[in-house]
């Protein structure tokens, strides 16, 4: 009897020719990381692949999605898809850069607009009613880029940030956004910040991603900044710190950690695959991330760049 699974040629056949000798397994140590049974049934934990990023990308675009389809905002229609097209079908020119993407319900996902319309979706309702926003290290812009093409009725972005990294921005705003909506942003260099202090009044201050990689002294002369100047701040950052050998990663360089680890104000190192721990952490981060004079508006859990980033909302009382 003919079978596709008796030729020489099948695949099971290949692997245990190739690559798997099932007659020398440790039965010990054969689930373990880079061992027998990543070949023999599930991916291996460190993979050379795109497949774990872009799973983990599609998955929380579906998470993502149904949480704004069971919002109240006005979207068109409530399918599969519609929640993230509702912030960005406004997002042009987002593929600048040639990001790897995914493709959920033709809308397609790249990790930074992602990012984008998550926070978007968190800022709704303080989006809607601000003038002027300040954004405190913005990268290359894709936060700067997603609101003002959403929001119109903000009038000056200003974006604060290392020299080199305002240079990249410009480049990149200049390409994504048509002349007027580019007018609308104010590049000032992290060492001129304190020049807008009385001369502007902010409604919402933005970080993400940056106040846990700068010195504490600095973060809190950001944050007296913002309690001075603004009516909300949002902050979307590590609640801790992380050993490198938890996630199995190997730096050649310890001064890069021992900085690392020194930076920002939630310094405990905590295991970020523990939820207790993560509790924990986070009542921390949402105590010292509170610019003074500010309390809490709202706060959750959030993709992030990880799992264990944390959105918070504060409000001027």
């Amino acid at each position: 009897m003919n079978s596709k699974f008796s030729t020489s040629n099948n695949l099971w056949d290949l692997v245990l020719t190739d690559s798997l000798d099932l007659k020398q397994l440790d039965i010990d140590s054969f689930r373990q990381i880079g061992r027998d049974n990543c070949r023999l049934g599930t991916w291996d934990a460190i993979d050379q692949s795109s497949r774990y990023y872009k799973s983990l990308l599609y998955s929380n675009a579906e998470n993502i999605d149904r949480q704004i389809l069971k919002s109240e905002l006005p979207l068109e229609s409530k399918k599969n898809g519609d929640g993230l097209r509702y912030y960005l079908k406004n997002i042009r020119n987002q593929n600048i850069g040639n990001p790897p993407t995914v493709n959920y319900f033709n809308n397609e996902i790249s990790i930074d607009y992602l990012l984008s319309t998550e926070e978007m979706f968190f800022l709704d309702d303080v989006l809607k009613k601000s003038k002027t926003v300040l954004e405190i290290g913005a990268g290359f812009g894709r936060l700067s880029h997603s609101i003002i093409q959403n929001f119109e009725n903000i009038d000056r972005y200003i974006i604060v940030d290392l020299d080199e990294v305002l240079d990249l921005a410009k480049i990149y705003m200049s390409k994504v956004l048509n002349e007027q909506e580019f007018s609308k942003i104010d590049f000032i260099s992290h060492k001129s910040i304190k020049e807008l202090e009385g001369n502007v009044r902010i409604d919402i201050s933005i970080n993400i991603d940056s106040f846990q990689e700068i010195d504490e002294s600095v973060v809190l002369d950001y944050l007296q900044f913002i309690s001075k100047n603004s009516n909300y701040f949002y902050t979307k950052n590590a609640i801790g710190k992380y050993d490198p050998d938890l996630v199995d990663i190997k730096l050649k360089n310890n001064s890069q950690i021992k900085s690392a680890l020194n930076m920002g104000l939630c310094k405990d190192i905590i295991n970020i695959f523990d939820s207790n721990e993560i509790q924990k952490a986070r009542l921390i981060y949402l105590e010292r991330f509170c610019p003074s004079n500010f309390i809490v508006s709202k706060h959750e859990a959030c993709f992030g760049q990880y799992l264990y980033y944390y959105s918070a909302l504060y409000e001027h009382k």
